[in-house]
C-alpha cells in the first residue's frame, strides 16, 4: 500500500528542472504585428496609438475662426439693431460688493431703489459738489438693509442719501436683491476675477447682456396664463450702467414707444404683489428701526438724508393714497431729525420727463440731479447753521 509521502516520494525521481518548469506559468504569446491601418490592441501597450491622417488643417482652423467670427458679428449686430450698447455693464452681486468696499471713511453713499439708482448722475454730482458718490442703490429693493449695514460698520462715517420709495421701504427691510449683502461677505477670489474678467468683455460686446439669454427671451414672452391666475411680470432692460454702477434709463425705454409702453404695462402686474398699508406697530416699529441706525451714522459724525424722487401714474397713485406721505415720509423725516426732500416741496425738482412713468429720462436726469445736489448741500448748510446758532 502506499504511504502518506508517495506522492513526494513519486516526485523525488523527476529532475528539478523540469518541477521548476511545471510550477512556472506558460509564457504569454507574442503580441502580433500591428495592423496595416495604425492601430495596436490596446491592451498590448499602456495607452493606444492612431497615426493622424493627413488633412488641411491650416484651412480647416482658419475656416472655423472666419465662421466663428462671422457669427459673432451677426449676432452682435442683432443686438446692437435692439438698442443694446458696448460698455453697459452688468448688475451683479460682484459690481454691488466691489462699490461696497468702497463705502468707507467719510464716502457719499446713495442707497435705496432703482429711482435713486437711474435718476441720480454720478458724474454731474461730481462736477456739482465735487465728490463722487458711491452707488449701492437697487432695483426693487427697501434700502433698510443697507442702512443697518452702514450704520453698524465703524469704518464709515460719511453722509448717506436714501431713496424712500414708501411701499418697498415700510414694506420690507431688503427686497429682491438684498441677497447681495450675503454675497459680499462670501465673495471668493475666483468671483472677483471673473467680475474684472467679465467687465472687460463688457466694454467690448453688447451681446453679453442678462437680456440676450434663451431663458430670458423665453421668460418675457407674453404666454397665456390659466383662469384665475393673476398675470407675473417683472419689468424688462430698463438700464445701462457703467463700470461704477452709474446708471441711467435706457434710452431704449425712452425712445422705442413699444418697449416703453411694455414697461408701462407692467408696473400695475409688480404694484398688485405689493404688500398692503401697515399698521400703526408695523409703521413705529421701521421708524424705530430706522431711529437707531440714524443716531449710530451720526454718532461717528455722518449724516442721514431721505429722498423721495418724482413718480406719475399708479406710483404717484400710491404715493398720495394708500401710502400718503403724511404717515410715511413726512414722519419717518420729522421722527429721527433727519433731512427730507420731497420733490413736491421743490419747484427745481418738478416738471421732468417720466417715460415710464417711474424713472426720469437719462437726460432729465443730469438736470435733475444738480438742482437736487444743490438742494442738499443747501439744507445740509442751513441745518448746520441753525445748530451753530443754538
Amino acid at each position: 500500500m502506499p504511504s502518506s509521502t508517495s506522492s513526494s516520494e513519486a516526485a523525488a525521481g523527476v529532475p528539478l528542472a523540469k518541477r521548476r518548469a511545471a510550477r512556472e506559468p506558460a509564457a504569454e504569446p507574442e503580441i502580433a504585428a500591428a495592423p496595416d491601418d495604425g492601430l495596436i490592441a490596446a491592451d498590448a501597450l499602456e495607452e493606444a496609438h492612431r497615426i493622424i491622417p493627413e488633412r488641411p488643417w491650416g484651412r480647416i482652423a482658419l475656416s472655423v475662426l472666419v465662421m466663428t467670427v462671422a457669427l459673432v458679428a451677426i449676432w452682435e449686430g442683432y443686438w446692437r439693431y435692439r438698442m443694446y450698447e458696448p460698455g453697459d455693464m452688468k448688475n451683479s452681486s460682484s459690481a454691488w460688493a466691489q462699490e461696497r468696499r468702497r463705502a468707507v471713511g467719510d464716502a457719499t453713499v446713495l442707497i435705496g431703489s432703482s429711482r435713486n439708482f437711474f435718476d441720480i448722475d454720478l458724474g454731474v454730482w461730481e462736477q456739482t459738489a465735487g465728490v463722487r458718490p458711491i452707488q449701492l442703490s437697487l432695483e426693487g429693493t427697501s434700502p433698510r438693509f443697507a442702512l443697518t449695514d452702514l450704520a453698524n460698520d465703524p469704518n464709515f462715517r460719511g453722509v448717506v442719501i436714501a431713496d424712500m420709495a414708501t411701499p418697498q421701504f415700510f414694506a420690507t427691510a431688503g427686497g429682491r436683491r438684498a441677497d447681495v449683502l450675503a454675497f459680499t461677505r462670501d465673495q471668493t477670489p475666483s468671483q472677483r476675477f471673473g467680475h474684472r474678467l467679465t467687465n472687460a468683455f463688457d466694454q467690448v460686446f453688447a451681446f453679453l447682456d442678462d437680456q440676450t439669454r434663451p431663458r430670458e427671451i423665453w421668460f418675457n414672452q407674453y404666454l397665456p396664463t390659466r383662469p384665475g391666475q393673476p398675470p407675473r411680470r417683472d419689468p424688462f432692460k430698463l438700464q445701462i450702467m457703467e463700470a461704477d454702477r452709474n446708471a441711467e434709463l435706457w434710452r431704449r425705454v425712452a425712445d422705442d414707444e413699444s418697449y416703453r409702453q411694455q414697461a408701462i404695462d407692467i408696473w400695475p402686474m409688480t404694484a398688485g404683489r405689493r404688500a398692503p398699508p401697515l399698521t400703526e406697530a408695523q409703521v413705529q416699529a421701521v421708524i424705530a428701526e430706522v431711529r437707531r441706525d440714524v443716531e449710530k451714522i451720526r454718532g461717528r459724525g455722518g449724516d442721514v438724508i431721505f429722498a423721495l424722487h418724482p413718480v406719475e401714474g399708479i406710483f404717484l397713485k400710491a404715493e398720495s393714497t394708500a401710502f400718503h406721505r403724511s404717515r410715511y415720509f413726512d414722519r419717518l423725516v420729522r421722527e429721527t431729525g433727519t433731512i427730507g426732500i420731497h420733490y413736491q416741496d421743490h419747484a427745481g425738482l418738478q416738471g421732468y420727463r417720466l417715460p415710464e412713468t417711474s424713472h426720469l429720462h437719462p437726460r432729465d436726469a443730469e438736470a435733475y440731479t444738480a438742482e437736487f445736489a444743490r438742494i442738499l448741500y443747501a439744507e445740509r448748510a442751513r441745518r448746520q447753521a441753525a445748530v451753530t446758532a443754538r
